[in-house]
């Protein structure tokens, strides 16, 4: 899901690379509560299989929103 979004490079391919990239820019108080939005995020909205983008909150700023829109 973070790739999706654009919010890790396509070279983070394992996760502790996706966590070093995404820990740069959450402030260290909100490492351990981001871990669980991005983790909710993902289980309920942007889901593997069938992303739902109509109900997202961050379809503006989603780097593969075009792709799953029409889904």
């Amino acid at each position: 899901m973070s790739h999706r979004l654009g919010l890790v490079p396509k070279s983070a391919t394992t996760p502790y690379a996706v966590e070093k990239a995404l820990v740069k820019y959450i402030p260290e108080h909100l490492v351990a509560p981001g871990h669980y939005w991005i983790l909710l995020h993902g289980r309920y909205t942007c889901t593997a299989r069938k992303p739902h983008c109509a109900q997202c909150g961050l379809q503006n700023v989603c780097k593969s929103r075009k792709e799953f829109q029409d889904s």
